[in-house]
This record gives C-alpha cells, sequence and structure tokens, in this order.
C-alpha cells in the first residue's frame, strides 16, 4: 500500500512558481517604482527649496524695510530728527524726470564788483609861512605871538601853520639882529630868535587889534607885543 503525504507543500511550491513567474513576466515592475521614489524625493527637494526662497526674501524684505523705516524716525545723526525728503526728480518707477534738468544760467546776471575809488586820507596843502628873513618898511608894523630859540625854525613854522589853518594867518622868520627896530627891554637888537607874527599892518593899534581878537586868542593865546622892525 502506496502512502500519500496529506501535507500541501505542492501548493506552497506553486504559489513559490507563480511568484517567480510573475516576476519574470513584469521584470520593469521594480525599476518603476524605484523611479518614481526618486522622483517624489528630488520633487520634495525643489519644493523645500523654494519655500526656503521664500521666507529668506521674506525676511530680507522686512529687514530692509525696518532699516528704512528706523532710518526714517531716526534720522541720519547729522539732521534735526526729521525724516529725509523724497527724491522729487525720481519717479516711483526709477524713471528721472523733468526736474533733472538744470536749470538755464541767465546772462543778465549781475556780477559783483569791487568798490570803483577806495576812500584815501586828505592831506591838507602846505601852508606859506612867508620867507625866514623877510623886508620891512617903514610904517609897518608886526604883532608877535610867540618867540623860539634858533635851533627851533621847524618849531615855530609848525606853530604858524597850526594858527593859520584855524582862520588867523600867521608867518614865522628868524630874527638876528638885523631889524634895528626889533629889541629887547634893553633896546638891543633881538639876535638867534625865531618869531611867530601876524603881519605887517599899517599902525601898532591895527596890530593889536588883530592880535588880541578873540579868535585869535582861542587859536593861539598871547600877549601881542608890537614892532616896526624897519625903525
Amino acid at each position: 500500500m502506496t502512502r500519500v503525504d496529506h501535507r500541501r507543500p505542492p501548493a506552497r511550491a506553486a504559489r513559490k512558481q507563480h511568484r517567480t513567474a510573475a516576476r519574470r513576466s513584469a521584470p520593469a515592475a521594480r525599476p518603476r517604482k524605484a523611479q518614481r521614489s526618486h522622483s517624489a524625493i528630488g520633487a520634495a527637494i525643489v519644493a523645500g527649496l523654494a519655500i526656503a526662497a521664500v521666507f529668506a526674501f521674506i525676511l530680507t524684505r522686512g529687514t530692509t524695510a525696518g532699516t528704512v523705516a528706523d532710518g526714517l524716525r531716526m534720522g541720519s545723526g547729522t539732521d534735526s530728527g526729521a525724516a529725509a525728503p523724497a527724491d522729487p526728480t525720481a519717479s516711483p518707477t526709477g524713471i528721472s524726470t523733468k526736474a533733472d534738468r538744470k536749470p538755464p544760467v541767465s546772462a543778465a546776471a549781475p556780477k559783483p564788483t569791487a568798490a570803483t575809488s577806495a576812500t584815501k586820507p586828505t592831506t591838507p596843502p602846505p601852508v606859506n609861512t612867508g620867507p625866514t628873513s623877510p623886508k620891512f618898511k617903514r610904517g609897518q608894523w608886526i604883532a608877535v605871538l610867540d618867540k623860539y630859540p634858533a635851533d627851533a625854525g621847524q618849531t615855530a613854522k609848525d606853530t604858524a601853520t597850526r594858527i593859520t589853518r584855524a582862520g588867523i594867518p600867521a608867518k614865522a622868520m628868524l630874527v638876528d639882529g638885523q631889524y634895528p627896530g626889533f629889541t629887547d627891554s634893553s633896546l638891543a637888537p633881538v639876535t638867534g630868535t625865531w618869531v611867530v607874527y601876524l603881519g605887517p599892518g599899517s599902525s601898532s593899534e591895527q596890530m593889536l587889534n588883530l592880535c588880541l581878537d578873540p579868535r585869535t586868542q582861542a587859536a593861539y593865546p598871547s600877549a601881542c607885543p608890537t614892532y616896526e622892525p624897519a625903525s
């Protein structure tokens, strides 16, 4: 009597054979699945990069806007805190407008000119104080305002110039014994003396009145002695 094996190895073997046959009949099934996996991974990477780029753009835009806003609120540090005005020459699209053009230079613009003439100090004209040793005639009188030693001739001339510029015609001469009528208290001729005087006039009274005139005394106070040099 032949034994019969009641187990199911043949069925298990049949399934194994079926699987092997299925694999052989569809050899491209596994590569297609692997290809789909690679495509999904690439799409995920691209999407991640896109999301990262979007976040980076948002962060950069926000930081720039915040910095600009802070600069507008706080100023550049050199002004008084006011916001910098917008450029009037640029449009919102960044295209320059006609305001960029420079205005024409006017040919008739006034030019600064220097003063045509500088103020110069005026020098008064020189005063003629007369000759050093004038000649007198009999009957001509003089009134003496002041006397100076022989070496003070310039001082005598300066005094006569000052009196003349005050409106009283005065002169200066050197008396050195050449005038017989010009004597001292001892009736000796005066020598080596510079004399500032008024005249000559026709009389002693005339010259005395001229010398004692308030205007003369205001210019140069004096006792006003009178002389007739040629007598």
